[in-house]
């Protein structure tokens, strides 16, 4: 499928400037098109915002702790309250830490020698339209 590929070039730009007007100056080919592309984004962000650790690669430290888990995970159903839920971690006392987080004072420090030179500039510019996948015209 050609267009999932143009579909993750739109921008909040890109999105900002469909409008009714825009929808309605298309043709009815062209807005099947836009409609289908727009379709696969909001399924993508669906799916992106409902990934958990249960059915992503995603740490189950990134999930919400204040949402339950679904039943139809096969998880089973506790009866306990949330507070005896909670597994106490040991709090690191300022004993135990020695230095403190990032560079340290008197480490090297990194950095380029010498300004980077601009020796030519390549204008990029897209073949595709990112909303309707129709090619780009040229000047």
């Amino acid at each position: 499928m050609l267009y999932a590929y143009f579909m993750a070039g739109l921008s909040k730009d890109d999105l900002a400037q469909m409008n009714r007007d825009y929808f309605q100056s298309l043709e009815k080919e062209r807005l099947v098109e836009v409609a289908d592309n727009l379709h696969q984004l909001a399924v993508e962000q669906w799916e992106k915002i409902n990934s958990n650790s249960r059915n992503s690669s995603q740490p189950p430290s990134g999930d919400n702790p204040f949402q339950k888990p679904d039943s139809s995970q096969g998880e089973s159903k506790s009866t306990a309250s949330p507070q005896e839920n909670i597994v106490q971690q040991p709090i690191a006392t300022e004993s135990k830490i020695k230095r403190k987080p990032g560079r340290q004072k008197g480490s090297k420090g990194f950095g380029r020698s010498k300004p980077v030179s601009i020796s030519s500039i390549i204008p990029h510019y897209p073949s595709h339209c990112n909303a309707c996948n129709q090619p780009k015209e040229r000047n």
